[in-house]
This record gives C-alpha cells, sequence and structure tokens, in this order.
C-alpha cells in the first residue's frame, strides 16, 4: 500500500505509537459501549453514513450534531444485504445484529427495509461519539507536532 504523505512516513515513530495507544483506548472504549461485540459498532457506524453523510455532517458543530431537535438529514437507502455487502459479514449475521441494534433502540427498520439510525442513538452513544474526537485530538496533536520538526 502506497501511503502519499511523507510526512507521515518521515515521523512515523513518533506517530504510529501515538496512533496504536489512541486507537486502542478507542476500541476499548466502543468495545464497552457494544457489550463486547465491535460487530455491532461497525453494522451501525455503516448505516450511520447513510443516515448523516459526511457532506452534510461537514457543515454541523458538535453542539448541533448532539442537539436533540436537530433536523433529521436526507439518507440514502441502506438495508441488510448491502451492509453485509459493505462489511463483510454474513448477511444472517447482520439480520441478527441489526435486529439487537433495534432493540437497543440504536437502529429503525422502515417498512421498505431500509435501516436508520435513531435519533436516540446521538444521546445513548456520546462516550464513544467523545472517545472517537479524542483520538482525533491525539492524532492531531501528534500529526501537527511533527509538522513542526520537519
Amino acid at each position: 500500500m502506497a501511503i502519499d504523505d511523507d510526512h507521515l512516513t518521515t515521523h512515523f515513530e513518533r506517530i504510529w505509537p501515538a496512533h496504536v495507544e489512541a486507537l486502542t483506548e478507542l476500541l476499548i472504549q466502543l468495545r464497552q459501549q457494544f457489550d463486547g461485540d465491535l460487530d455491532l459498532m461497525l453494522i451501525l457506524g455503516i448505516i450511520g453514513t447513510r443516515t448523516q453523510p459526511a457532506r452534510l455532517a461537514s457543515a454541523m458543530t458538535y453542539a448541533q450534531f448532539t442537539a436533540h431537535d436537530r433536523p433529521t438529514p436526507v439518507s440514502r437507502p441502506i438495508n441488510i444485504q448491502s451492509v453485509a455487502e459493505c462489511s463483510g459479514i454474513a448477511r444472517e449475521t447482520v439480520r441478527r445484529k441489526v435486529g439487537r441494534l433495534e432493540n437497543m433502540g440504536l437502529v429503525t427498520r422502515e417498512a421498505n427495509g431500509n435501516l436508520l439510525v435513531t435519533p436516540q442513538a446521538t444521546g445513548e452513544l456520546t462516550p464513544s461519539t467523545e472517545a472517537s474526537l479524542r483520538y482525533m485530538a491525539v492524532m492531531r496533536k501528534h500529526y501537527g507536532n511533527e509538522g513542526q520538526h520537519s
């Protein structure tokens, strides 16, 4: 795999350990949030990319994202088969795990089979969202500090 960013490869010895440590902390938080089942998190993440596409989130602050009254974005449809194809997880396993996400109140299924992340998910997943933000902050700090040494 080619890496286009010379900065990352030049300062690998400092960036890589920070990444591994911060990513490990993030994965621990996600594992706790999802009762040890990281596939649940992956499936929810895939559904979420359709419910809240990055192009819509780019104009949103964290406070707006966590607001209970934020407008519901226009989502692109995704169903169990699409999640299975995207994730590489067997369709039947995705079906069971989507059922679990529904029981947790994090996902809803429309009459046509399309899946949506619920507004409730934002609040319940705040610890994981904040862990993700901490990961990004650590990486920015280490990447940014390395940029000063070049």
